[in-house]
């Protein structure tokens, strides 16, 4: 245990629900609890039951309440949303009579979920330029504080759990089945790219099959597929583990987490340039990359994929080696060696 022993640790999030970053900040607390430090989630959200979170959620009505509570705290305090900020910041200001260290762990350029608000856009950036302690997950969000913000961030990392994400080739495997995580309402996941690219591939090989997971089911008419409805991991894995190809489509990623998880099963993954996921996605080395918004280019890489065994084989090889470089051990000691300097 590290001199920061004596202080309590609060993650702040407006929401529960289902995402990666969200996971992220769930997997953040329970390796902390689990290497005993006394850590707490403060949410506007209920309990999720879609993680198994080892530290019970503190809901509040609103901000305001939030704030009353964690003024009277002397912790490190992390801002996971751009919304969450100002709570932070206040709640550490010794002229508001708050106290503690106030943290930002920044996912993301947050703009980009803003891309017809002007407005909502220019209130995300200011909560980029305050005065505190920047942490982030992926190169491409720490070069964009920089160098558009020009705010200093301490890049921790991102990890996977690789006792459940790793290769697990059973009798299900199928080299010509289609995986893909179906987000139909999120235009910055693409995944209507990845609906075209399917139909192109299965008009060239009318025996490919398609498997989806996640909220949304993909609709995709006249091609055979299955979806799972928010699996576990262990189910994910499984899926990532037995397909032919994983495909993911994004127009914008802070670093995707999916694709990683694919990769240390050892699937094939065909993915486009998304800026985050650019940080470990090798064209022709441990995937293939197209071009955002290219569904002809995007169904050209799943058909090599799938009728070239060896380059399957090749990409999946050297995926699970890049997968390995990210596990949880190196992030805690970043993020904790963070948090011991107050």
């Amino acid at each position: 245990m590290t001199s920061l022993n004596h202080r309590e640790i609060v993650y702040i999030l407006e929401a529960n629900g289902v995402s990666g970053g969200v996971k992220n900040v769930f997997e953040h607390i329970n390796h902390l609890h689990d290497m005993g430090y006394r850590v707490h989630l403060f949410s506007l959200d209920n309990h999720p039951r879609w993680f198994p979170l080892k530290v019970q959620t503190r809901r509040f009505k609103n901000y305001q309440k939030m704030l009353q509570q964690l003024k009277v705290m002397d912790a490190i305090k992390v801002a996971t949303w751009w919304n969450t900020l100002d709570t932070v910041v206040n709640s550490c200001d010794p002229l508001q009579n708050g106290r503690g260290i106030p943290f930002y762990l920044v996912q993301d350029i947050e703009e980009s979920y803003y891309p017809h608000s002007p407005e909502m856009r220019a209130r995300v950036h200011q909560t980029y330029q305050k005065n505190i302690n920047y942490l982030t997950v992926a190169d491409w969000t720490t070069q964009q504080l920089a160098q558009r913000f020009q705010k200093q961030a301490a890049n921790v990392s991102i990890a996977i759990d690789h006792d459940v994400f790793r290769p697990n080739r059973t009798h299900d495997y199928d080299p010509l089945r289609i995986l893909a995580c179906s987000r139909r309402s999120q235009h910055l996941k693409g995944f209507h790219v990845t609906a075209e690219a399917v139909q192109k591939v299965h008009q060239m090989l009318s025996n490919v099959s398609l498997v989806t997971f996640g909220l949304e089911s993909p609709n995709i008419p006249r091609i055979p597929a299955l979806h799972f409805s928010v699996p576990d991991d262990r189910t994910v894995a499984y899926l990532y583990a037995n397909c032919g190809v994983f495909v993911q489509t994004s127009y914008h990623e802070g670093f995707g987490m999916p694709i990683l998880e694919a990769m240390a099963c050892g699937a094939p993954v065909v993915t486009t340039r998304a800026n985050g996921n650019e940080e470990f996605c090798i064209d022709g080395h441990n995937c293939l990359m197209v071009n955002s918004g290219d569904a002809d280019g995007v169904a050209n890489a799943i058909y090599r994929v799938l009728t070239d065994r060896e380059l399957a084989n090749y990409l999946a090889a050297n995926a699970i080696q890049t997968a390995q470089k990210y596990n949880w051990p190196r992030v805690m000691s970043n993020l904790t060696s963070e948090f011991s300097k107050y």
